[in-house]
């Protein structure tokens, strides 16, 4: 017998029946009144999601990756110098992003499942108080770290006061602590698969009104079409976008933010914290500790005990109807990454270390039964 697979991996995530439900809808036409009403009462909404009530927030078909290259071009010249703070894959992403456009790239780079320091960044700005941006990742989602974020633009702040902070939150919106008017960020972008729980397809974009001023006139910035954020906001605010947009995803997005917005976003930030810290703890005791110096709350990272490979554990955990997420690149063997993030309650996270148990038994790891279990709910009954 076939049973569902647990999607238990930092995206895609798991949805909630209410966004299936939408998404079941027939068709409907991108400029008929009621989608454009959805799309309207959707970027109100995810205003709200972000904190930044009133601001354009634009939704864009593609990506994160889409978002955070279309803010890239809206607000940082060409030519200028760019401050790529990293340390894993999606911060190295920016900072190649940055070269392909023909940017001078100054790199802040920290291992691998360490995290970025505030003075390491000020260091860098201070060397080049004219970078035209700072490129960070807030929650690396190849490596489980969460970046003080907070505390690193406050640096950079004082460093270097016109350099544009542009901030990867694919995995941290709607999972982490986050505030871009209170932090003094400049651009927010994320996708739809991750911590708002829909399906891939739809990408989000935040800019303050300084990043949307600083590039006033056309010649002085990168060309681009789809891509083009200066073109696209006076449409987004009429309730239409330049290109055809993927309406299912527009109008789930309405709903999937009502869940959230309902919930309260400051207890859903308490949620996902709390299974997450579980979770690692369920695992650390099956011998398999965190990887990440700093956890985050959309990611549990763990390193896997000596001799066990990561893509055998996988499988593993797939024969039992789980899926996770693997390492990357380098760590790939080493490193496997279960999540929260999607639409998951505390069982939920709880298959998670039953899973990793039984895999690990199966592998001929000799783990104590029920000992991660035990500690996840210990984690769990302590915490509340």
């Amino acid at each position: 017998m076939a049973f569902d697979e647990r999607l238990l991996a930092p995206g895609p995530v798991a949805i909630s029946p209410a966004v299936r439900a939408v998404l079941a809808r027939p068709a409907a036409h991108h400029r008929s009144p009621a989608v454009r009403a959805a799309f309207e009462r959707a970027r109100a909404l995810l205003a709200e999601l972000l904190l930044v009530p009133g601001d354009d927030v634009l939704l864009l078909a593609g990506s994160g990756t889409t978002a955070f290259e279309a803010a890239f071009v809206a607000s940082v010249p060409a030519g200028a110098a760019v401050v790529a703070a990293h340390a894993g894959k999606f911060g190295e992403r920016w900072a190649q992003l940055a070269r392909r456009y023909g940017h001078e790239v100054v790199p802040v780079e920290a291992p691998w499942g360490s995290v970025l320091e505030p003075a390491a960044v000020a260091a860098a700005l201070s060397r080049r108080p004219t970078a035209a941006a700072l490129t960070i990742v807030h929650s690396e989602t190849s490596t489980g770290v969460l970046h003080d974020l907070r505390a690193i633009a406050a640096a950079a702040r004082e460093a270097a006061p016109e350099t544009l902070i542009l901030v990867d939150a694919v995995t941290s919106l709607a999972a982490a602590e986050l505030r871009p008017r209170e932090w003094g960020l400049d651009a927010v972008i994320a996708g739809s698969q991750k911590g708002v729980m829909l399906p891939p397809g739809l990408g989000f974009a935040w800019l303050s009104e300084r990043a949307w001023q600083r590039v006033p006139e056309p010649g002085l910035r990168h060309a681009a079409f789809t891509l083009d954020l200066h073109a696209e906001r006076p449409r987004q605010r009429q309730g239409r976008t330049g290109t055809t947009p993927p309406v299912p995803l527009l109008l789930a997005l309405e709903v999937g933010l009502h869940e959230l917005l309902d919930f309260g976003i400051e207890a859903w930030w308490r949620h996902k914290a709390e299974l997450n810290a579980a979770v690692l703890c369920g695992l650390e005791a099956l011998h398999c500790p965190p990887f990440a110096a700093r956890p985050s709350p959309a990611v549990a990272a763990v390193s896997l005990p000596d001799g066990v490979d990561a893509a055998e554990l996988s499988r593993a955990l797939l024969r039992l109807g789980v899926r996770v997420g693997s390492g990357q690149d380098g760590f790939a063997r080493r490193l496997l990454r279960p999540s929260v993030l999607g639409h998951v309650d505390a069982f939920d996270a709880l298959a998670i270390v039953a899973a990793f148990e039984r895999a690990l038994h199966a592998l001929g790891v000799p783990v104590p039964v029920g000992a991660g279990v035990a500690r996840f709910q210990r984690r769990l009954v302590e915490g509340a």
